[in-house]
């Protein structure tokens, strides 16, 4: 069987095939005390070995040779417990609060990390095999067959951290692997909104389809997010005060975080003539909530995202943009910042002041009135 050298002196491995997979078995070369040479079996890379761990071992084996000492035991060496990911993912989610992002992390960690972690010991883990999992990332593709996007490699990434420092903490794993994680930095604000016109361009594209049209309507005229305008029932909109109740299920879903906004006569009469064969307890969305962000996702595409990278979070429109185009046409028309902060239920002031620039009492006039 052909040896292949790696770039360790005196370690190679010979390709086999375990379970009908492709393995790796590893082995080291060294003199022994009467200059004799030795070849060692050292394991397979399905085992958790790799070139580090035998260029470790065999460096300890010259080492001990060199100062008189009892060479190191391979089997002592070798953890007798395979660590292996899944096991501590178990333990890990079991000690997550339930809620959409568990089940979102979940979802992730099985698709992505569990197939190249499935046969692999966590105690051997080396950087090669975490830049060769960075590299996989950087490869995949999305279902829409774009590449996965940096936030979403980052979130990846970020899942695994977690679940390292779990094992860590818990006295599950001893090799710390985490200095390897090269994590690229991800710019998470979303500075995109709709101008005048491109709203007019939207209603305008969606005037036949009469459900997208009423949920960018809501969007738009509420700043709700997605899942709270999916989550909308008919009990929760009082037409005769054109008001209507929202949930921030984003703050905390069990508990379902509920706040008031305003409807306009055009949304009211459009609210109730959509709903007039619904139960009170129907959500207005009820047939096929799960397509509208899809089918929002390719107007949206199609309208204003032609040209644009795929990773351009700053210029790139999504559904998420219909919030921020409420609260930043809320700013431009000079509304209070601390009244768009109570109108996008924003609990923290300073989600708010991003939109502060846009308002015209930001300076800008005070500066461009000045004499000097």
């Amino acid at each position: 069987m052909k040896r292949i050298n790696t770039r360790y002196s005196g370690v190679f491995y010979r390709e086999t095939k375990t379970k009908n997979r492709i393995d790796k078995t590893y082995y080291i070369r060294y003199k022994d005390l009467n200059n004799k040479d030795i070849e060692q079996k050292i394991g397979k890379q399905s085992e958790g070995i790799d070139t580090h761990y035998c260029n470790r071992y065999r460096n300890e084996i010259i080492t001990k040779q060199r100062l008189g000492e009892e060479l190191p035991n391979l089997a002592k060496n070798k953890r007798s417990t395979k660590v292996l990911l899944d096991d501590i993912k178990e333990k890990y989610f079991e000690n997550r609060k339930e809620g959409r992002s568990k089940q979102s992390d979940l979802a992730s960690f099985k698709k992505h990390l569990e197939p190249f972690f499935k046969d692999l010991n966590l105690e051997f883990v080396s950087k090669e095999d975490i830049r060769r999992l960075q590299k996989n990332l950087k490869e995949k593709e999305n279902p829409r067959g774009e590449p996965l996007s940096t936030k979403t490699i980052h979130n990846i990434l970020t899942i695994l951290k977690s679940i390292t420092n779990f094992a860590l903490n818990e006295e599950l794993l001893k090799n710390d692997y985490r200095k390897y994680i090269e994590m690229d930095s991800v710019r998470n604000q979303r500075d995109r909104y709709l101008k005048e016109e491109e709203i007019k361009t939207l209603y305008n594209y969606l005037k036949d389809d009469k459900k997208l049209f009423l949920f960018s309507k809501i969007a738009l005229t509420t700043g709700a997010r997605l899942a709270s305008i999916l989550f909308i029932s008919k009990k929760d909109i009082d037409f005769s005060n054109n008001l209507i109740t929202l949930y921030d299920l984003k703050k905390d879903q069990d508990a379902r975080v509920s706040y008031t906004a305003f409807l306009t006569d055009e949304l009211s009469s459009l609210l109730k003539d959509w709903t007039v064969n619904h139960e009170l307890n129907d959500k207005i969305f009820n047939k096929d909530p799960s397509t509208i962000q899809k089918q929002m996702r390719i107007v949206i595409n199609d309208l204003f995202n032609k040209g644009i990278d795929q990773d351009d979070r700053k210029n790139r429109a999504v559904v998420h943009t219909l919030r921020h185009t409420f609260a930043s046409h809320l700013a431009i028309n000079g509304t209070p910042i601390f009244t768009i902060q109570k109108l996008m239920n924003h609990s923290d002031i300073n989600m708010t002041m991003r939109y502060a620039k846009l308002s015209p009492e930001s300076g800008k006039d005070a500066i461009l009135n000045l004499k000097f």
